[in-house]
C-alpha cells in the first residue's frame, strides 16, 4: 500500500535527547515474580547488539541491570497494579477471544519496568525496552504486559511474538506502542485515533470518520506513522494524503476532539 502525499514540503527531523524515563509493566497471576530465572536469562541476552551488565539481585522486591547507556530499574510490588486498567481492558484489541481478557482483573501483583538515561532516538530506545519487557514477559505466571505509553493492555505471547518478528527501527512494532482505537459511527464509517504516539515524537492522529473497514484503516494508519518515523513530520496542514493519486483526504493540525493535549493531525476525507 503506497501513500501520494501533496504538496509535500521538506523538513528536517527533530533532534531528540535520550534520558527520559520509559515505563512498561508486567500483570502477575502470583504475589511474586521468577526473578531469578530472569536475571539469569538476561545475563547470557544481548539486547540489540547490546550485553546486560551491572546487574543487581533483587532485594525487598527491586533490582536493576544495564543495557549500552540504558538503566533499567525493576520494583516488584504485591498489589494489583494502581492505574484504572478498566478502560484499558474494555477496549483492548491486542488479545484473544480465549483466554478472555477479564481474567486480568484478578491479577495479584505487578512488575514495574523503568528504562532510563539512553541517548538513542525514541524509537530505538523503546526497542530497547520492548526486547528486554518480551523477555520478562516469557515468565512464568505472567497475565498480561501494559504498555505505558499508549494505555495498552497486550496477551503475553502476542507482544512476544511481535515483538521477536519486528524489531528495528525501519520496522518498529508500532501496534505494540501505539492504542489504534477505531469505532464505528453512527452512519457506518469508521473513526479512528492514537494514542502514544506523541511518545515517539510526533502528534497523535485522528480520523474521525472514513468509509474503510477497521482492519484496512488501523494498516493504513501504521504505513503513515512509519512514514512520518522515517521522513520527520513532514504532513503539513492544509496537505491532501491517500492512497492512490486520486483519493484526496485533507490534512488539518488542529486541537483534538479525543481529549489529547496540543495539536493533532485530524485526517478529513
Amino acid at each position: 500500500m503506497e501513500i501520494f502525499v501533496k504538496k509535500q514540503i521538506d523538513s528536517p527531523k527533530e533532534s531528540w535527547g535520550g534520558g527520559v524515563p520509559i515505563l512498561s509493566a508486567i500483570l502477575l497471576e502470583r504475589e511474586s515474580f521468577t526473578t531469578d530465572s530472569f536475571l539469569k536469562q538476561m545475563a547470557k541476552t544481548c539486547v540489540r547488539g547490546k550485553t546486560v551488565s551491572g546487574i543487581k539481585p533483587e532485594k525487598e522486591g527491586v533490582f536493576s541491570f544495564q543495557v549500552g547507556d540504558e538503566f533499567f530499574a525493576f520494583l516488584h510490588i504485591s498489589a494489583p497494579y494502581p492505574d484504572d486498567l478498566e478502560s484499558p481492558i474494555a477496549t483492548s484489541w491486542m488479545w484473544p477471544r480465549e483466554p478472555t481478557i477479564e481474567n486480568v482483573k484478578q491479577h495479584r501483583s505487578f512488575l514495574q519496568v523503568t528504562m532510563t538515561g539512553g541517548a538513542e532516538d525514541p524509537v530505538r530506545r523503546r526497542l530497547t525496552l520492548t526486547a528486554v519487557t518480551a523477555l520478562a514477559a516469557k515468565q512464568s505466571g505472567v497475565m498480561a504486559v501494559y504498555w505505558g505509553d499508549a494505555s495498552l493492555v497486550i496477551f503475553p505471547p502476542l507482544f512476544v511474538s511481535m515483538a521477536e518478528e519486528i524489531d528495528t527501527p525501519q520496522s518498529p512494532p508500532l501496534y505494540l506502542w501505539v492504542d489504534l482505537r477505531a469505532f464505528r459511527n453512527e452512519d457506518g464509517t469508521t473513526g479512528l485515533f492514537t494514542t502514544g504516539f506523541a511518545a515517539l515524537g510526533h502528534m497523535e492522529i485522528e480520523v474521525p470518520r472514513i468509509k474503510m473497514e477497521v482492519g484496512e484503516l488501523r494498516e493504513w494508519l501504521v504505513e503513515i506513522m512509519c512514514y512520518l518515523l522515517e521522513n520527520g513530520p513532514v504532513l503539513m496542514d492544509g496537505q491532501t494524503i491517500g492512497m492512490s493519486a486520486e483519493q484526496q483526504i485533507r490534512i488539518r493540525h488542529c486541537p483534538s476532539i479525543f481529549g489529547h493535549p496540543g495539536q493533532v493531525i485530524r485526517l478529513e476525507p
